[in-house]
C-alpha cells in the first residue's frame, strides 16, 4: 500500500507540471540610465528630459529595444516642448518595435504621438483619430492614467473642433476621469475646461461657466499657474462675450493678457477675445487694435476669425470698405483652408468603423479565449483519465500477483464477487438507460413507431434487471456456503479484492462524471442541449470535433469500422451520443420528428448489415452508440 503511495504522487506531480499552462511573457529589459531617467521628469519637466535624450548617445540600432524606446521618448519630449516634428519616422521606428511584444504602455504611447503628428504636423484627422483611437484601447490595458488623459483629450479636440458635441463631451469626460485617477491638478484642471469647452459649443452656457470656474479654481492650486490659468481665463471670457456679459467678458480677458504678457507667452487668443469684446461695445479703435494684433497668430482659426471680426468691424464705415474687403478676402482664404481640415462625416464614419473593428476583434480574442480554455480543460480531463487507466492498471496487476498464491475456493469466491459486481452495475445502468428512454418517451408523444421501439426496449431492460438480481441472489447465497470453508487470510484477499472493485466502480463513475462535466462546460455542445437550433456546417464540424475529444475519436472509429456512414449518418450518431430526443434531433437537423426515426432505422440497418450476428437486432441504436 505504501508503494502505491508513491506511485500515486509521482503520477499527480507529473501531471501537475504537464496541466499547468505556463503563459510566458518575456519581460521587458531594464532600460539605460538616461532613458529611464527622461522617462520619469517627462510629464513634470518635459523640457529637462529633452535635454537628457539629445545629449545622450543614441542607442544602437541592434538593441532593439533600447532604441525603439529612445526613438518613442525623444518624440514625445518634442512634443511637449512645442518643437516641430519633420516626419513620423522615429514614431514608427518605435511603434513597428512594440506591435510585436505584449507592452501597451509603449504602444499606446506611439500611437498617441502618431496621432499628434498627423493631426497638428499634417492636418489629417481621420488618420490622426484613428491612431488615438488605437491608443485607447490599448491604455486601457495599463494603469498609465496621465497618458490616457492626453489620449482622450486629444480625441475631444478632434470633435470639438467639427462640432461633434456629444462625442467631444464624452472624450472629454473620459480625460477627466484619467486626470483624477493620476492626481495630476494640470490635467484635472485642462479636463474641466474642455468639457466647458464642449457645452459652450452645444451651447449651455451655464454648465460651461460652471466647469471654467471649477477649472481656475483647481488651476490656481498648480505649479504651473500662471501658464495655465489665462488661457482658461480667455475661454471663460468667450462664454461671457456671448451671454452676452461684455464687463465680465474684458474682465477675464483682460486678466488672462496680464498674466501672458508677465511670462512673456503669446497672447494672440486673448487679443482676439478682447477685439471682440470691443466690437460688441462698438468701440471700434480698441476693437481694431487688438484685432489687427490676432492676425499675427500662428494658429490658423485664431487668424480666420481675426479677420472676420475685422471685416465686420469696417464693412459699415465707407472708408474703410476698401480695407474690409480685404478682409473678407483673407477671411475666405482661411476658411477654405479650415473647411479642408474639417470632416465631420468622414470622422464620425471613421470612428464607428473602428469601434467594430474593435468589437470584431473583442469577440475574436474572447473565442480564442474559450478555445484555449476548452483546450486546457481537456488536457486536465485526459490527464485525469490516464491517472485513473494507471491507478486500475496498479491495481489490477497487484490483483494478478496475488491470484498466482490463492487456491481454488479464493478464485471460485473472486469470481462471485465479480459476477455480483458486475451484475450491480449492469443493473445500474439498465436503471439508467430506463430512466432516458422513459424520458425520451415523454418527449417523443405522438411518434408511435419509436414510442414502441422505445417501450419494448424498456420491458427488456426490466425483465434483465429482475433476471439479474435472482441471479445476484443466487451467487450470494453460494460465497455465503464457501466463506464458511475459507481461512483468514482468504477471507482477507477477498475483502481486498471486493475494496480494489468497488473502487474501480468509483473511478468509471468518475469518468463518466467527469465527460458530462465537461460537456457542460463546452458551449456549443451545453447550448445545443438546452436549446436545440439547426447548425451551420462549421458548427457541425466543431461538434463533431468536441464529440471526437470526448468520447475517443467517436467519429474516426465509427468511419474506421462503418465505412458505408454517411456524413448524415455521423450527424445523427453524435446527437443519439449527447442523449438528445428525437424531438430536439429533428429541430437540430431541421427535418421532422419521423424523418429522425427513419434515419434512424436506415442507420441500424447498415450497422447490422456490418455487424451481422455481433449486433443483437432487438437492441435499440441508442444504447448500442451510448455503449460504443
Amino acid at each position: 500500500m505504501l508503494l502505491s503511495n508513491k506511485y500515486i504522487v509521482c503520477i499527480w506531480g507529473i501531471l501537475l507540471v504537464l496541466s499547468c499552462t505556463n503563459t510566458h511573457t518575456e519581460s521587458s529589459p531594464t532600460l539605460l540610465p538616461e532613458l529611464a531617467q527622461a522617462e520619469n521628469c517627462m510629464y513634470a519637466y518635459p523640457d529637462s528630459a529633452l535635454h537628457i535624450l539629445e545629449k545622450m548617445t543614441p542607442p544602437k540600432v541592434t538593441d532593439k529595444y533600447q532604441y525603439a524606446t529612445w526613438c518613442l521618448l525623444l518624440s514625445q519630449a518634442k512634443i511637449k516642448n512645442y518643437v516641430k516634428l519633420e516626419s513620423d519616422s522615429l514614431i514608427s521606428i518605435g511603434y513597428k518595435y512594440f506591435q510585436q511584444k505584449e507592452n501597451p504602455q509603449r504602444k499606446a504611447l506611439a500611437g498617441y504621438l502618431e496621432g499628434v503628428y498627423y493631426n497638428d504636423e499634417r492636418h489629417e484627422a481621420e488618420t490622426a483619430l484613428k491612431c488615438y483611437l488605437e491608443a485607447a484601447t490599448e491604455i486601457e490595458k495599463t494603469k498609465d492614467y496621465q497618458l490616457a488623459h492626453l489620449i482622450h483629450a486629444e480625441i475631444g479636440h478632434i470633435y470639438a473642433y467639427r462640432s461633434l458635441v456629444d462625442y467631444a463631451t464624452s472624450a472629454y469626460q473620459k480625460a477627466y476621469d484619467f486626470a483624477k485617477l493620476s492626481n495630476n491638478k494640470r490635467y484635472i484642471a485642462l479636463s474641466l475646461s474642455y468639457i466647458g469647452r464642449a457645452y459652450s459649443i452645444k451651447p449651455d452656457m451655464d454648465k460651461a461657466i460652471d466647469y471654467y470656474e471649477a477649472a481656475i479654481k483647481i488651476a490656481k492650486e498648480t505649479d504651473d499657474k500662471q501658464f495655465l490659468t489665462p488661457d482658461i481665463l480667455n475661454e471663460l471670457a468667450s462664454v461671457h462675450t456671448r451671454i452676452p456679459n461684455y464687463k465680465q467678458a474684458l474682465q477675464y480677458a483682460m486678466d488672462a493678457l496680464k498674466i501672458n504678457k508677465k511670462n512673456h507667452r503669446n497672447s494672440s487668443q486673448n487679443y482676439l477675445t478682447i477685439g471682440n469684446i470691443y466690437r460688441n461695445l462698438k468701440m471700434k479703435d480698441s476693437a481694431q487694435y487688438y484685432l489687427e494684433k490676432a492676425i499675427l497668430s500662428d494658429n490658423i482659426y485664431t487668424t480666420c476669425c481675426a479677420y472676420q471680426a475685422l471685416y465686420y468691424l469696417n464693412r459699415n464705415t465707407p472708408q474703410s470698405y476698401s480695407k474690409s474687403m480685404q478682409y473678407c478676402d483673407k477671411f475666405y482664404t482661411y476658411l477654405d483652408s479650415i473647411t479642408k481640415i474639417k470632416h465631420g462625416e468622414e470622422i464620425i464614419a471613421m470612428k464607428e468603423k473602428y469601434e467594430h473593428e474593435k468589437l470584431l476583434n473583442e469577440k475574436k480574442t474572447l473565442q480564442i479565449d474559450n478555445e484555449r480554455i476548452i483546450r486546457h480543460s481537456l488536457y486536465i480531463i485526459l490527464s485525469i483519465v490516464i491517472l485513473i487507466a494507471i491507478l486500475i492498471y496498479i491495481y489490477q496487476r497487484k490483483l494478478i500477483q496475488k491470484g498466482n498464491t490463492i487456491q481454488t475456493q479464493e478464485e471460485q469466491l473472486r469470481m462471485y464477487s465479480q459476477q455480483i459486481h458486475e451484475n450491480e452495475m449492469q443493473m445500474e445502468q439498465n436503471e439508467i438507460y430506463i430512466a432516458q428512454l422513459s424520458e425520451q418517451l415523454n418527449t417523443n408523444q405522438g411518434l408511435h413507431d419509436a414510442i414502441a421501439e422505445q417501450q419494448n426496449a424498456l420491458n427488456e431492460f426490466r425483465l434483465k434487471n429482475e433476471k439479474l438480481q435472482k441471479e445476484t441472489a443466487l451467487i450470494q447465497q453460494n460465497m455465503a456456503e464457501h466463506s464458511q470453508k475459507m481461512q483468514g487470510k482468504l477471507k482477507t484477499q477477498l475483502a481486498d479484492f471486493n475494496a480494489v472493485a468497488e473502487e474501480n466502480t468509483r473511478l468509471r463513475k468518475r469518468e463518466e462524471f467527469l465527460c458530462n462535466q465537461l460537456i457542460s462546460q463546452i458551449k456549443l455542445l451545453d447550448s445545443l442541449i438546452k436549446a436545440p437550433k439547426a447548425l451551420t456546417a462549421y458548427e457541425w464540424t466543431e461538434v463533431e470535433k468536441e464529440i471526437n475529444r470526448l468520447y475517443d475519436n467517436f467519429t474516426q472509429r465509427m468511419r474506421k469500422q462503418f465505412p458505408t456512414l454517411s456524413d448524415n449518418d455521423l450527424q445523427v450518431c453524435c446527437l443519439i451520443k449527447l442523449h438528445l430526443s428525437v424531438t430536439n434531433m429533428a429541430d437540430i437537423l431541421n427535418i421532422s420528428p419521423t424523418s429522425v426515426s427513419k434515419r434512424k432505422q436506415r442507420l441500424k440497418e447498415q450497422i447490422i448489415k456490418e455487424l451481422g450476428d455481433d449486433f443483437d437486432k432487438s437492441q435499440l441504436i441508442d444504447i448500442w452508440i451510448w455503449r460504443y
